[in-house]
């Protein structure tokens, strides 16, 4: 096994165990208890750690996680089929499902 990434939130190492989940990956969380501890012990220590169980998938974990990490800033957008307001983080509109492709 090997550590792919660390992060102090619990929801932020479970959204990219998810991703890696998505295209194949196993993962394993580790440290998800440690939290407890900051302030009795060095705060990188008690970051949530993600382990890609196959080695042999690390370049492509963490070739994903950097192309989540990458990803542009966008500003809120405007549905052109329904007009509805979506917020940036949605590639498709809540309302009626259409992809940010159509945005105005």
């Amino acid at each position: 096994m090997k550590l792919v990434y660390s992060h102090p939130n619990s929801m932020i190492i479970g959204n990219m165990a998810s991703a890696l989940h998505e295209i194949g990956i196993c993962t394993e969380t580790r440290n998800d208890i440690l939290g407890g501890a900051s302030g009795e012990i060095a705060p990188g220590e008690t970051w949530i750690e993600l382990w890609v169980v196959n080695d042999r998938q690390f370049k492509v974990a963490t070739k994903r996680i950097e192309e989540i990490l990458m990803q542009p800033e966008r500003e809120d957008w405007i549905c052109n089929h329904c007009r509805e307001s979506n917020p940036a983080t949605f590639d498709w509109c809540w309302q009626c499902k259409r992809t940010t492709e159509n945005i105005s």
